[in-house]
């Protein structure tokens, strides 16, 4: 039997479990990995492949160590595996000296196969990794990065399999699981409003312009930094070229990377480049009249901007200038 232990808090359905912070999301994982075989054996297949599972096993979800004050968000525990799971909600990663707890603990247990497991936002592993520097657990413990959308995929090929209870819980928690862990606020309907070049960026083919990514390929890309950038990608993004608005976009999915020569075809490896988001975008929209740049708006400017007023006003500088009055009240 899998044995879920819960420290100072108790679950009884997984609607107790739907907030959005990260307690509620490592708890809804727990609570998943302690009720569903199929979620548990995906999840030890995923971090620790070839691993047998040997019951029982312990799922600790926010338990303290006495001798460091520390706490673990979620813990496996049997007689051949250890796990340690340390999950975010955005991309910034455990300080060393947290991670350094979980491999003096890891140590004290003395399971064969040890792991020490970061989840994080959708597509931010690369952005993790990075900033975790040249750290490594010392042997035998393994670190992983996985993003949220790894444990949603597993979650939902579980849903296949079991009785008509377990597939139900396991479709409903990947349901949830998809939409907490998306940092965005999907019920915004403010629309970034973004200048495109005409030109193509250095190294890439010619015939491959910033345009031509938005209505070739779907796609759009800005730096992840938040350096004079979102944060965290936009609910919608419209585009502007050629003096005035030419589509509005709901960005469907996003994922963070450096190297952009996967995606498009021709170009050059950009794995030097910073992180960068990028979206897979919605089918376009388009105003049914003319909507001019207008005035108060730079060549290069980005606006936010609500989507009814950017898709009924005459210019887009008029749009700006309403949004912000509605927004200051």
């Amino acid at each position: 039997m899998v044995e879920l232990r819960l420290h100072d808090k108790t679950v009884d359905t997984v609607f107790d479990l739907l907030g959005r912070n990260e307690n509620d999301m490592t708890s809804a994982l727990g609570w998943g990995l302690s009720r569903n075989p199929a979620i548990l054996r995906g999840f030890v297949a995923r971090v620790a492949p070839g691993t047998e599972i040997e019951l029982p096993i312990e799922v600790n979800l926010q338990k303290g160590d006495p001798a460091d004050g520390g706490f673990t968000d979620v813990e496996l525990l049997s007689n051949d595996l250890h796990v340690i799971v340390e999950a975010k909600r955005g991309w910034d990663p455990p300080s060393h000296a947290q991670l350094h707890r979980y491999e003096h603990r890891l140590a004290e247990a003395r399971r064969p196969v040890q792991r020490l497991v970061i989840l994080t936002q959708n597509g931010a592993e690369v952005v993790v990794q990075h900033r975790l520097g040249p750290w490594q657990p010392a042997p035998p413990a393994s670190i992983q990065v996985l993003g949220w959308s790894d444990v949603v995929r597993l979650v939902r090929a579980a849903s296949r399999e079991g009785s008509h209870a377990d597939r139900r819980l396991a479709a409903e928690l990947a349901s949830y699981l998809r939409e907490v862990a998306d940092m965005r606020n999907i019920e915004s309907n403010s629309v970034y409003v973004v200048s495109l070049a005409t030109f193509s960026f250095p190294g890439w083919p010619p015939t491959l312009t910033a345009i031509d990514v938005i209505e070739k390929f779907g796609r759009y890309f800005f730096p992840a930094s938040g350096k004079n950038w979102p944060k965290t990608p936009p609910n919608y993004v419209a585009f502007r070229y050629y003096g005035r608005l030419q589509s509005i976009h709901h960005v469907d999915e996003y994922t963070i990377v450096r190297d952009m020569a996967p995606f498009f075809p021709g170009v050059p490896d950009t794995s030097d480049w910073e992180p960068h988001f990028l979206m897979t975008l919605g089918p376009a929209m388009r105003p049914n009249h003319e909507v001019r740049t207008g005035s108060g708006i730079y060549p290069s400017g980005r606006r936010w901007i609500d989507i009814d007023l950017l898709l009924t006003s005459n210019t887009i500088g008029e749009a700006a200038a309403e949004s912000r009055r509605r927004r200051a009240g």
